[in-house]
């Protein structure tokens, strides 16, 4: 085969052997370049951005952190006075009425049956329980009811 290049390259004449010797250097300068160089270089440049990027978003962080530790701390302040189950009940019947039922559960635990709900209302109020008055979640269980969208929840809290 190589010979048969070797040949073919003779019967042409000068200025046609030019042209395929540089076609053939650019291809093998330009091949690599596209398919390996070009790649990596966009991907190098994309994770600079990233950092760069990252960089910016930890030193806003930074600088914002004495701000979230002083809302934070009035946060829990502001809660620390009122008991459990009083936080508890209140916002439970604010949120769903009168379909719940609340019970102390051993020294630290309340526990919370709610009826005919929503499931996206009653993550809500667990959330915000969480969130506003740092009360946590320790056993969750959850039926559905006849009603399409409606469930039954048993939810263990403790702060």
């Amino acid at each position: 085969m190589k010979d048969k290049i070797k040949a073919q390259l003779e019967q042409l004449n000068d200025r046609e052997r030019f042209m395929v010797y540089a076609a053939a250097l650019t291809l093998a300068v330009f091949i690599p370049y596209q398919f390996l160089w070009a790649p990596l270089m966009n991907t190098v440049e994309d994770r600079r951005l990233k950092i760069e990027k990252q960089e910016n978003d930890l030193a806003w962080m930074q600088s914002h952190l004495a701000e979230v530790k002083s809302l934070s701390a009035v946060s829990r302040t502001a809660t620390t006075g009122q008991p459990l189950y009083g936080v508890v009940e209140k916002t439970a019947r604010e949120k769903f009425g009168g379909d719940i039922r609340v019970q102390q559960e051993g020294k630290k635990g309340i526990r919370i049956q709610i009826k005919n709900s929503g499931f996206d209302e009653i993550m809500v109020w667990l959330d915000d329980l969480q969130f506003r008055h740092k009360i946590y979640v320790k056993d969750f269980k959850i039926d559905s009811e006849k009603a399409v969208g409606r469930v039954r929840a048993s939810i263990l809290v403790e702060s």
